[in-house]
């Protein structure tokens, strides 16, 4: 059942209803069960892969906690549990084809036929969630969890299963053992986050999406380098309003719960280097990277090379982080290039601290932090060409970029006086108008939260167009229902 659906919000309205009515001690035994029940929607075998993945990491959490003199060994053992579900599902493409091969031979699998394993959904984020636990009850942050029924809620709770946010169990449990009162002020909120969200995916991402040729990211040569160009951009756009819409309305969604949810984005387009770019895109991943590879890592080196200039100190933190980043998105080549790019930025704009301090992006010239924000946007929006595409493809796209042609501006004008009909602006060598507008839509939402400071910056809107807004999205909703065109959320597939 996808997030955006009226089936959706109609199941989730009920479901919080009666959540509200019932008694305390019976909310969390009621919000697991509609969890596996919309797990179920998926399909009824995730449920029992899940329940295993929280019997096992629920008993590797008691044992992993002092003062087992072994605690370390069992936390160990439990990343590597955790980190072997994500290779047997994840990642079965590597070695079911092999292992098919093999059984046939035996004669144990009919000739010609592969094993197939299904990839429970939002398994990625909940490998991380767990290692975050075992490790943050290994060093005392947090005492392992003593009910078993709610620790496979901080599994299960639907709606950060899908695509997250990655929430840590020491700041999620205590939000579920004393969820906010649900008042007025509170489903505001959730609206503005909800329609916001329903905005971003809805009417930008989908049409971004939508503009975008197929064949652009298979055969990019095909076309001219001012159209690969707008192309990019609008996927820059569209990926960004995709993942920030699914976060969005699911924060708002499990605000009806009294639950809140972290924060995910935070115009990661307005970052003026790397280092903000990483601290506003994906926050909750972000901080993990951050949390559990890229310091551990930086202060394991520095007992090792005291000096903080030392080449090692400045290469390897940021590279092994971004890399491990690229294999959590996919373990492929064009994804190791993805986080070794965003690496070799992040390496590049630290090597001017090496000559005299940094000047805090706050104090430098007005013209510089634009700078900053143009310079940053354009290499991640580079960078989003191996995300998205195989390797061989991807330099072939990185190619067309520069080999621009000129456009067919006589083909324009006689389409501008209706002597020609227009059927599609490829042969003419210029963007679709409406993908210019859309990108200006979304800059123009970016720019009111941006001048808003809050996410929920819709809560200063008018009532009057508060209520069109609400219309015009039950309009595009209810379209996009009976058309079947609502497209997945991108990170769905991780």
């Amino acid at each position: 059942m996808t997030v955006t659906t009226l089936l959706f919000f109609a199941c989730a309205a009920l479901a919080a209803l009666i959540y509200q009515k019932l008694p305390q001690r019976l909310r969390q035994p009621w919000l697991l069960l509609i969890s596996a029940a919309f797990v179920a929607t998926w399909s009824w075998q995730f449920v029992l892969v899940l329940a295993v993945f929280s019997a096992v990491n629920y008993a590797l959490g008691r044992r992993a906690a002092p003062p087992d003199p072994r605690h370390k060994t069992w936390a160990r053992a439990g990343i590597a549990v955790n980190v072997l579900f994500l290779l047997v599902f994840k990642y079965s493409d590597f070695y079911l084809p092999q292992f098919s091969k093999w059984l046939n031979a035996l004669g144990m699998l009919e000739p010609g036929l592969v094993l197939q394993i299904l990839l429970p959904i939002g398994l990625s984020f909940l490998v991380v969630q767990n290692i975050s636990y075992l490790l943050d009850v290994a060093n005392k942050r947090l005492p392992p969890e003593t009910n078993f029924a709610r620790f496979c809620l901080y599994i299960f709770y639907f709606p950060k299963l899908l695509s997250g946010p990655v929430e840590r169990a020491r700041v999620f449990l205590p939000r579920l053992a004393s969820p906010l009162k649900v008042d007025r002020a509170l489903l505001e909120r959730s609206a503005s986050l909800i329609l916001t969200g329903l905005f971003r995916k809805l009417v930008i991402a989908n049409s971004l999406f939508n503009m975008i040729p197929a064949d652009a990211f298979i055969t990019p040569l095909d076309y001219p380098g001012q159209q690969l160009l707008a192309w990019l951009i609008a996927y820059a756009f569209a990926i960004y309003n995709d993942f920030a819409g699914y976060t969005a309305i699911v924060r708002g969604v499990s605000l009806w719960f009294g639950i809140e949810l972290s924060p995910n984005f935070n115009l990661p387009y307005y970052a003026r280097n790397f280092t903000e770019f990483w601290n506003r895109w994906h926050i909750s991943l972000s901080n993990w990277l951050r949390d559990y590879i890229f310091y551990p890592l930086a202060w394991s080196l520095r007992r090792r090379v005291p000096d903080q200039n030392h080449v090692l100190n400045i290469v390897l933190p940021p590279m092994i982080t971004m890399l491990v980043s690229g294999m959590w998105h996919g373990l492929a080549w064009n994804m190791l290039l993805w986080g070794g790019l965003h690496g070799l930025f992040m390496v590049l704009e630290r090597l001017p601290s090496l000559k005299k301090p940094p000047v805090p992006l706050n104090k430098r010239p007005r013209w510089r932090q634009r700078l900053g924000v143009l310079l940053t946007f354009s290499l991640a929006a580079l960078a989003w060409v191996p995300f998205r595409m195989e390797l061989p493809v991807a330099l072939q796209y990185w190619q067309g970029l520069i080999k621009w042609t000129m456009p067919d501006f006589k083909g324009l004008g006689l389409v501008i006086i209706g002597w020609n009909p227009l059927w599609s602006w490829s042969p003419l060598g210029l963007p679709n108008p409406l993908l210019i507008v859309m990108l200006i839509l979304a800059i123009t939402l970016d720019a009111h939260q941006h001048r808003a400071g809050s996410e929920e910056w819709l809560l200063n809107w008018p009532r009057w167009a508060q209520v069109l807004l609400v219309f015009a999205l039950l309009l595009v909703a209810l379209l996009a229902f009976f058309a079947d065109t609502t497209a997945p959320f991108v990170y769905q597939g991780f």
